[in-house]
């Protein structure tokens, strides 16, 4: 599954779900690509993206958990 439209960055989310016995493995790939003038805002967008990949992670957990 691939997440993440953007016209100011190529790239976007993969999450690889594989099982492993009783439990499941998430594999979470972050691809973000600043394109044009955004080429000046990549350390902005870097930063953001790592918050944005915690958040989902802590997100999904919290949601996996409550199942």
């Amino acid at each position: 599954m691939i997440v993440l439209k953007l016209k100011m960055v190529g790239g976007g989310h993969r999450f690889i779900f594989s099982c492993q016995g009783n439990k499941t493995k998430i594999d979470h790939e972050l691809i973000m690509n600043p394109i044009g003038v955004f080429l000046l805002l990549a350390p902005m967008i870097n930063i953001a993206g790592k918050k944005n990949l915690n958040d989902i992670t802590n997100a999904l957990q919290k949601y996996l958990e409550k199942r």
